[in-house]
């Protein structure tokens, strides 16, 4: 049972990110840009916007997901991000755009807090990693074969690759009704006790926090610029934007589960910052090549260090939130996610107009390279005291100081 709830939220999640790669990745960066004429300032702030509305929402909807349970937040939420792509199929004015990406990031808030909270649940504490493995490798799967299929319709239609978007979100509606439904809380005291838990865990872990901010905004400059950078400064075909793909994301999938299991027997608190440096370097040297021979060991080397980074990173923050308050919590830390992604691709647009393609790269080598520093040097001061008390059976205590 354990694991078919497993699969259930790793299939939603391969469906719900099939249509967001294919949507945030490719079709609105192109379709703005080569089909509605717009720059790559106002790209950047379509998908700013989107990871706005997404983060303003995830706390509220986190706290949904543990009080009446994962079905009707995930459903309603669907329901919006179908709203939001018609919108964004049909229109070309600016501020019809920010409206549609205000709606589309909306619905997109509940899915993953329905996600981790119910695979935590369905998972001990010492299988967390190869689980959230499963998970980030329907995560990549879904968005890497969104990112290409719709490379390819774009070359037939611009509606073929949003009928693709169309029929992901749909699959993802008839998923989620798979989901466990719960009871209501006692609203006003229960609220109280997680807005009193946030603030004790931000207390503790703010290296955690400050660092996830850092990396999700150095993620974000790429956001809107991938998918240009392939095709107007490397001037790929869709056949060669493939090939990266497998070298970087397909070899982030094949690693993921195997990585996650290892990373159940080892310090987590080691393995991110060596894995986040070498995504760091990675990133800052990779524009000054254009040979495919030089690019796509590059790209396997960053799929390497993601395949690590992600189940470490996920596995260490699941076993420092309290079990009861997960979703809530989950919610507070995707959306301070949010905050650096909804800046970052604001700034990823902004670095391509005014320093040139290559500018996105290196602002984020050398943020993940303070991610890193902050990681090896902070962090450690910060969880080490929380894990000790559990490994000794203390559990999780809020009251801690």
């Amino acid at each position: 049972m354990r694991t078919r709830r497993t699969a259930t939220h790793a299939a939603l999640v391969g469906l719900v990110e099939c249509a967001r790669g294919a949507l945030l990745f490719t079709l609105l960066p192109n379709h703005l840009r080569f089909g509605v004429g717009h720059g790559m300032s106002v790209v950047g702030l379509t998908l700013s916007v989107y990871y706005l509305s997404e983060l303003a929402l995830k706390v509220p909807s986190g706290w949904l997901v543990d009080h009446w349970g994962r079905r009707l937040p995930v459903v309603v939420g669907l329901v919006a991000s179908l709203l939001a792509t018609a919108l964004f199929a049909r229109v070309e004015a600016v501020w019809v755009l920010l409206l549609a990406a205000a709606v589309g990031g909306a619905g997109a808030a509940p899915v993953w807090p329905a996600v981790v909270s119910g695979v935590a649940e369905a998972t001990e504490e010492g299988g967390r990693g190869s689980a959230m493995g499963a998970v980030f490798t329907s995560w990549m799967v879904g968005t890497g074969l969104g990112f290409v299929v719709a490379n390819f319709l774009l070359e037939i239609h611009t509606l073929a690759a949003f009928g693709l978007v169309v029929a992901c979100q749909l699959a993802a509606l008839a998923t989620a009704w798979c989901l466990r439904t719960g009871p209501p809380g006692h609203v006003q005291e229960e609220l109280r006790e997680s807005v009193h838990e946030v603030e004790l865990s931000l207390a503790r872990l703010w290296p955690l926090v400050a660092g996830m901010a850092a990396q999700t905004l150095a993620m974000g400059m790429l956001v809107p610029t991938l998918s240009p950078y392939a095709r107007e400064v490397l001037q790929l075909t869709p056949l060669w934007v493939g090939v990266l793909l497998l070298a970087g994301p397909g070899l982030t999938v094949l690693l993921l589960i195997p990585l996650g299991r290892l990373i159940d027997r080892v310090d987590r608190l080691e393995v991110l910052p060596a894995s986040i440096a070498v995504g760091a370097v990675v990133l800052f040297v990779l524009p000054f090549f254009r040979s495919l021979w030089i690019l796509v060991p590059l790209v396997a080397i960053l799929g390497l260090g993601y395949a690590t980074m992600l189940p470490a990173w996920n596995a260490l923050l699941m076993d420092l939130l309290p079990p009861s308050r997960r979703a809530t919590l989950l919610g507070l830390a995707m959306s301070i996610e949010g905050v650096g992604v909804a800046l970052g691709t604001t700034l990823g647009g902004v670095l391509w107009d005014g320093l040139g393609p290559s500018a996105p790269f290196h602002a984020a080598g050398l943020f993940l390279l303070l991610v890193a520093a902050n990681y090896l040097v902070l962090l450690p001061r910060s969880v080490e005291p929380v894990l000790r008390r559990k490994e000794a059976g203390g559990g999780w205590e809020a009251g801690d100081p």
